[in-house]
C-alpha cells in the first residue's frame, strides 16, 4: 500500500507537555512527528478538534519548537499508554505562542 502522508515522519520517544483550551495540560510522549503534525501517547483524552499548545526539542542544540495544532483523531493504544491521538500543526515556531 502507497504511504498517504505529504511529509516524512521522524520516529521518537520524547515526554513532554500539552496545553488545551480549558488550561488542562497534559503529560505526553511524542511517538512520531513530522512537518505536518504528530503522534503521541497519552494517559489523558483530548477530543478531536480541540485546539493544542504545545513545546519540544527535536535537537539537542536547535532550541525548543513551539506549536499550535488540534487532535484529528483518537484511539485506544496498545503500546503502553491508554491513548495515541493524532495533531495536526497548524503554527511552528522557535518562540512561545499564545
Amino acid at each position: 500500500m502507497q504511504e498517504r502522508r505529504k511529509h516524512a515522519r521522524l520516529h521518537k520517544n520524547e515526554n513532554t507537555l500539552f496545553a488545551t483550551n480549558s488550561s488542562a495540560r497534559h503529560q505526553a510522549t511524542i511517538l512520531d512527528i513530522s512537518l505536518g503534525g504528530m503522534r503521541i501517547g497519552s494517559s489523558s483524552a483530548i477530543a478531536v478538534g480541540e485546539p493544542i499548545l504545545g513545546q519540544f526539542t527535536l535537537l539537542p542544540n536547535a532550541g525548543a519548537f513551539h506549536i499550535k495544532g488540534k487532535v484529528t483523531w483518537i484511539k485506544p493504544d496498545s503500546n503502553g499508554y491508554p491513548f495515541e491521538i493524532g495533531i495536526t500543526f497548524t503554527k511552528i515556531c522557535t518562540i512561545p505562542l499564545d
